[in-house]
């Protein structure tokens, strides 16, 4: 094992409570700087940065009250959200976020996009896990996986069929890796492809 690999092992990671609210913003915050599908919604800094807490709000609902996310302790490399089978997302509310906070050219796609998406998702009660990101200064190291295992195994412990969405080719890889299988891609007019995917309990 070498000194990385050792490291990752002991590395401390913390449910989120409503204290961490501003912490776990932040990391995503500089973590989706580059994500393809949040930069096309939002593709101004100034735009991005003034929208981006408020787009995890609608996307992501309420994981600090729900201790449904995590992230490491020591150094705030990286924060992974969830929502479980109990919880449940209002997508309308969501819907209307996005079309009064991306530009008007790109509205009806948004729209469009997002209803593509909604036809992955499954029928049956089903965890759904919205956002993981690292810290630029910390990706391709390992801790995104490490992080991803962790939600993992309490979805493991609770034999819960997940659903989620990777927003590039090389984080698809990374979800296939961990055992999630891609169902299906879309893409819709200057879009970037989402790849849905889903997980089933072990």
């Amino acid at each position: 094992m070498n000194m990385q690999s050792s490291i990752q092992e002991n590395e401390a990671i913390k449910i989120v409570t409503p204290e961490d609210r501003s912490k776990v913003i932040a990391i995503l915050t500089i973590a989706f700087t580059t994500c393809p599908l949040l930069r096309w919604l939002y593709p101004e800094p100034e735009r991005y940065l003034r929208h981006f807490s408020g787009f995890l709000d609608y996307y992501a609902g309420d994981p600090y009250t729900d201790r449904s996310g995590a992230y490491f302790e020591s150094g705030d490399r990286g924060a992974l959200l969830w929502l479980t089978d109990k919880a449940h997302r209002d997508d309308a509310r969501m819907m209307r976020f996005l079309v009064g906070s991306v530009p008007e050219s790109r509205r009806t796609e948004t729209e469009r996009l997002f209803e593509e998406l909604g036809k992955y998702h499954p029928k049956e009660p089903h965890w759904y896990f919205t956002m993981l990101g690292i810290d630029p200064m910390h990706q391709r190291s390992g801790w995104g996986g490490l992080l991803y295992r962790y939600g993992l195994a309490i979805l493991d412990e609770a034999k819960g069929l997940a659903f989620s969405e990777a927003t590039s080719s090389s984080s698809a890889r990374l979800y296939e890796r961990l055992g999630w299988k891609i169902v299906g891609e879309v893409q819709v007019g200057s879009s970037p492809p989402c790849f849905p995917m889903l997980h089933h309990p072990s």
